[in-house]
């Protein structure tokens, strides 16, 4: 008798991945989401440098992030250290020297509406139309997770994994 035994991938269920994605809109812009994770999301900047997006019909995604090391956001108090969660309204341009090809081009330095992370939630709301001359519209083409890692030159985004389920209202 002969058994052959098939390996079995393992897969631990993340913070990165997105369960659910509940966005709410008005005529001309995205002004609440919510998101579901898989798992428990670290606040306390013992995780490489990761956020959630989504992604407009103009090309603008907001997002909101953490991280140590670098300053980009006047939520961090001038404290490049501090991984307080954050919101930016940024594009992204080609980059050869990323992975996925992309890398952050254009962003904000205010932090664009409010967000609070717990558990496996977060909450993004009251998200202005425009911030610092990026517009974001009410035309939702996706919600991601992502991980950043900067390069010489570029700040890549990486790892971008869709949301499983997206419900705009």
């Amino acid at each position: 008798m002969v058994i052959i035994i098939t390996p079995v991938a393992v897969y631990a269920a993340s913070f990165l991945d997105i369960r659910q994605a509940y966005v709410k809109t008005t005529s001309d812009r995205v002004v609440q989401t919510s998101l579901n994770t898989k798992a428990s999301i670290p606040t306390d900047g013992s995780r490489k440098a990761f956020g959630y997006g989504i992604i407009t019909g103009t090309g603008v995604i907001i997002v909101t992030t953490t991280h140590k090391g670098v300053l980009d956001s006047e939520a961090q108090n001038g404290n490049a250290n501090n991984p307080i969660f954050h919101n930016h309204y940024v594009t992204l341009r080609d980059d050869d020297q990323c992975k996925s090809g992309k890398a952050v081009d254009e962003i904000t330095f205010d932090s664009p509406g409010k967000v609070s992370v717990g558990g496996s939630s977060v909450l993004l709301k009251d998200l202005p139309k425009s911030s610092q001359g990026l517009t974001q519209n009410s035309k939702v083409d996706n919600v991601v997770s992502f991980t950043l890692q900067p390069t010489n030159g570029a700040v890549c985004v990486e790892d971008i994994k869709p949301a499983e389920k997206i419900q705009v209202n």
